[in-house]
């Protein structure tokens, strides 16, 4: 019995014994295993041509690909290797580590061939911003990704992300480079443009107790300039010295869409305390006529959507028939004109050609009909004008036929000089700025006869104010015949009071606007009340624009 369980304990002891090295064996058979696997990872299973995928193996190996004429190897190394596609298709990049092989499927797909390249604007001026940006691709499929680099940074400077910058005036190209297909490029040109930026500032005074006495209200109205695609206006700000509680402040718009700073004072207000600030921060490029102007012409006028610039002032003349009318017809009839574009240019021409300028401060209503009796000689006319007036009649002959037009008065803020220009609408261009008033001046002098020699000197100044604007100037207001908000209250009995329409509207608003216990204050210049304009010129560059 002893003997039988003493057999029984060594079958038992030794059946474990075997147990454990059969463990052993597996568990060092799995280590071995674990220990030999072949692991290959790829930075990019997708690639375009021309571009890399960097593979990586935890072993040294052997590399391969199963077709070298969509893609290659290089940088061939024990453990990493690049693969560089070629053409569109698939390839197997192959690992081999003794007798295990790993096999990596790398998708190539055709970069782009071609690239279309736009930009948001291809006009800028300096510190102004434009975007340039792929706006396709062939094949459509393709990577969209470039690098972008300006042709002359002294002149624009682009970003990564496309954004353009203005630093001086000239012309650039931005050249985008796929970045998958470095022989693939797509340009596209920018001009930029002059630009002047500062802040203006402009003081009014009813301070005078001798003529604006305590115990009246004073009222007046600041011409404030709006954007528009050639100018930007910013921190538009008014301070006064007088006390709130006594003192009315706030931007208005008048009836024809422009913008004013009103200031009220109240008959509690001492006189000292009758002076009021307006200021803005402005930013002005130049504008530089294209020279396919005239080829960019396209479509007709939309009178629906331009009727405000085809219709008729108090001082225009009738537009339908009459002296202005006619005298409108017979310039383009000789022209032989037939587009906006060239019915424009000739009466710009006829302008230039014929009429007088002067700066008699008298003639500043812009009296159409007036100016053109005097050309023809009729009795009442005077064939003479300031700026005011010879735009007044460039845009009422304009409109005339049909074309829309306007007048814009402004000053110079480099000489604080008042100016006015004129501009009309060409189909398939946009607004054109001319002026014939200052042609006249720089060309032929104040109160100068005609000029009948077309020498290159005139010809040349006739073009340069015909589709182009300096930068030094700035537009406060477009409009005619204006009712202010709140609404002046003078009452000119019918009677003509220098800006002043016989009805009482306001026939342009270049100027300030006051008056004072409910009686029109003149304001043509500074002399009955006082006020003063002053610029503060900054660098366009930090604009922001």
């Amino acid at each position: 019995m002893l003997q039988h369980k003493s057999n029984a304990m060594r079958a038992l002891s030794i059946a474990i014994t075997a147990m454990m090295v059969f463990v052993s064996i597996i568990a060092s058979t799995e280590c071995v295993s674990a220990a030999t696997r072949l692991k290959v990872t790829a930075s990019k299973k997708t690639i375009f041509v021309t571009q890399t995928s960097k593979l990586k193996a935890n072993k040294n190996v052997k590399w391969s690909v199963s077709n070298r004429k969509i893609a290659k190897l290089t940088n061939i190394k024990k453990r990493t290797v690049t693969v560089k596609g070629l053409k569109a298709g698939t390839v197997y990049v192959k690992a081999k580590y003794g007798k295990t092989i790993r096999k990596i499927k790398i998708v190539i797909k055709k970069g782009p061939q071609k690239i279309n390249l736009l930009a948001t604007r291809d006009e800028i001026g300096v510190g102004e911003y434009c975007t340039v940006f792929v706006n396709s691709v062939v094949p459509s499929a393709a990577s969209h990704s470039v690098t972008f680099k300006s042709s002359d940074e002294s002149v624009a400077i682009v970003e990564d992300s496309g954004l353009v910058t203005g630093i001086s005036k000239g012309s650039v190209t931005i050249t985008a480079t796929s970045k998958v297909n470095k022989t693939t490029k797509a340009q596209v040109k920018i001009k930029v443009v002059p630009a002047k930026a500062g802040k203006i500032t402009l003081d009014v005074y009813l301070t005078d107790e001798e003529r604006y006495p305590a115990g009246k209200v004073a009222r007046v109205w600041l011409p404030v300039p709006k954007d528009d695609s050639n100018q930007k206006i910013t921190r538009e700000k008014i301070e006064y010295d007088s006390d709130d509680e006594n003192t009315k402040a706030a931007f208005v718009t008048d009836s024809a869409g422009g913008k004013q700073a009103y200031i009220e004072w109240s008959e509690n207000v001492d006189p000292k305390d009758r002076h009021a600030t307006l200021s803005y921060d402005l930013y002005r490029k130049a504008v530089v006529r294209k020279d396919s102007i005239a080829s960019m012409e396209k479509g007709v006028v939309d009178r629906t959507r331009f009727a405000e610039y085809l219709k008729e002032t108090y001082w225009s003349g009738d537009l339908k028939s009459g002296i202005v009318k006619n005298t409108a017809d017979d310039i383009v009839s000789a022209a032989g004109a037939e587009t906006v574009y060239e019915q424009a240019h000739a009466i710009y021409d006829f302008m230039c050609d014929n009429m007088i300028r002067t700066d008699d401060k008298t003639v500043i209503f812009g009296d159409v009909v007036s100016i053109l009796k005097g050309f023809k000689g009729e009795e009442g006319g005077r064939n003479a004008g300031s700026c005011m007036d010879m735009n007044s009649v460039f845009v009422a002959l304009c409109r005339a036929e049909d074309i829309p037009a306007r007048t814009l008065y402004g000053f110079r803020f480099t000489t604080l000089g008042p100016n006015c220009r004129a501009e009309f609408y060409l189909p398939g261009y946009g607004w054109v700025p001319v002026d014939p008033a200052l042609a006249i001046k720089q060309g032929r002098g104040l109160d100068a006869p005609p000029k009948t020699d077309h020498d290159i000197t005139w010809e040349g100044i006739k073009d340069k104010y015909w589709g182009n604007a300096e930068e030094n100037w700035i537009c406060v207001n477009m409009g005619r015949d204006i009712w202010l908000d709140p609404p002046q209250s003078v009452d000119t009995g019918g009677e003509y009071k220098e800006v002043l329409n016989p009805d009482g509207s306001i026939n342009l608003f270049m100027f300030p606007y006051g008056e004072f216990d409910g009686e029109y204050i003149p304001c043509q210049n500074s002399k009955n009340f006082k006020y003063q304009y002053s610029f503060e010129e900054d660098d366009p560059l930090g604009c922001g624009c």
